[in-house]
């Protein structure tokens, strides 16, 4: 083979990082780019923090109102209920309030034999006017 000899590798210095791999594993950086990325973290979770606190404000707000909005109903029934069972002599705003709470308000019409009744309730509104300040329910009754 020609006349080059290979020299013995027992007398040669290594490298310290002979056994370190060729290829970094992937996702792995070089040590120069972590002081880059030095609290990158921390500031993604700060714009990503106000975010979810608003997500979840929202969530709240809209289950309040949908939980209002449900008795709210709730009242307006209960209310044509009492009004065609005793005929018209019961105190229609005392039923709603039992039922929905002390803020609500009561419209009673009559129509030959229908009674129509509308409860409206209030909501806490959202800091920004995106939930309703308030929430109705209407229920039609037909008297005997």
């Amino acid at each position: 083979m020609g006349g080059v000899r290979r020299q013995a590798r027992h007398g040669r210095r290594r490298r310290p990082d002979a056994d370190a791999p060729r290829h970094a594993p992937p996702g792995a950086r070089p040590a120069r780019w972590a002081a880059v990325d030095c609290g990158s973290v921390t500031a993604e979770f700060a714009v990503v923090l106000p975010a979810v606190v608003a997500v979840a404000l929202l969530l709240v707000g809209l289950t309040r109102t949908v939980a209002v909005s449900m008795r709210c109903q709730d009242a307006a029934a209960a209310v044509v209920r009492e009004l065609v069972v005793t005929g018209g002599q019961t105190d229609a705003a005392a039923v709603a309030r039992d039922v929905a709470g002390v803020d609500a308000s009561v419209a009673v019409r009559r129509a030959q034999d229908r009674v129509t009744v509308n409860v409206t309730c209030p909501v806490l509104p959202g800091p920004l006017g995106v939930l309703p300040a308030q929430v109705s329910g209407e229920a039609v009754g037909v008297a005997p």
